[in-house]
This record gives C-alpha cells, sequence and structure tokens, in this order.
C-alpha cells in the first residue's frame, strides 16, 4: 500500500454494516488492499459503507475496485455505500454510468440513515 494511503476500519460499524475509511491515493497501489479489507468486512457484515471524505486521487483501478465491493455486498445480501466521495470519483460515477450502482451520500451518516431506512422496510 502506498505510504500516503490509509484504510482505517472506523468505530461506526453496526450490526448489519461495516464502515471503512479510506485517505490518499486510490490507485493501482492501494486497490487490491481496499478490495480485500472491504471484502474482509461483507464477511462478517452485510453491508459496508466505504468514507471516501480524504480520497485525493481515484483511477480506474480504484474505481474497478469498487465496482467489485460492491457485487461482493449485494453476493451478501447487503450494499455498498459511499460517503462523501471526492469530485472526481463522482464523475467517474456519471461518466461510466455507475451512479445507480453505487449510491452516494453528502457523509457517513447520511449514509448509515439511508441503510437504516432500507434495513427496515
Amino acid at each position: 500500500m502506498s505510504s500516503a494511503a490509509r484504510i482505517e476500519e472506523t468505530t461506526g460499524a453496526r450490526e448489519h454494516a461495516a464502515e471503512l475509511a479510506m485517505a490518499g491515493e486510490l490507485d493501482l497501489l492501494v486497490a487490491p488492499e481496499l478490495y480485500q479489507r472491504g471484502a474482509h468486512a461483507l464477511e462478517e457484515h452485510h453491508s459496508l459503507i466505504l468514507d471516501l471524505s480524504e480520497v485525493t486521487f481515484c483511477d480506474s483501478s480504484g474505481f474497478n475496485a469498487l465496482i467489485r465491493l460492491r457485487r461482493r455486498a449485494e453476493e451478501a445480501g447487503g450494499h455498498l455505500l459511499l460517503a462523501a466521495p471526492p469530485r472526481q470519483v463522482e464523475l467517474l460515477l456519471a461518466l461510466s454510468g455507475a451512479q445507480p450502482l453505487l449510491p452516494t451520500y453528502a457523509t457517513v451518516e447520511e449514509a448509515r440513515a439511508a441503510l437504516a431506512r432500507d434495513s427496515a422496510g
């Protein structure tokens, strides 16, 4: 993993959702680690909230890791929610047509609330 990048499990994990916070560049060097950590979290929880508020760059390998994690969450019967993605990630989602697959929320709290509504309904 790149020395400038950081992936941390946050204390916000709930019964059915894990939370990871990513900081730095989500690129070829970091994407495999993000996928591995996210896939491991999805083994214990149905859903995953990724806090991307401190991501400074995302390339196609990072984007691919997000798509693969979304598929993994779906297989687990859950969801992948992206919290506070930077503008570049929002543009990647828009240009690729992946916005319907990877819902984004302005904050982690909004992602938690959306997941709670989905779980209740």
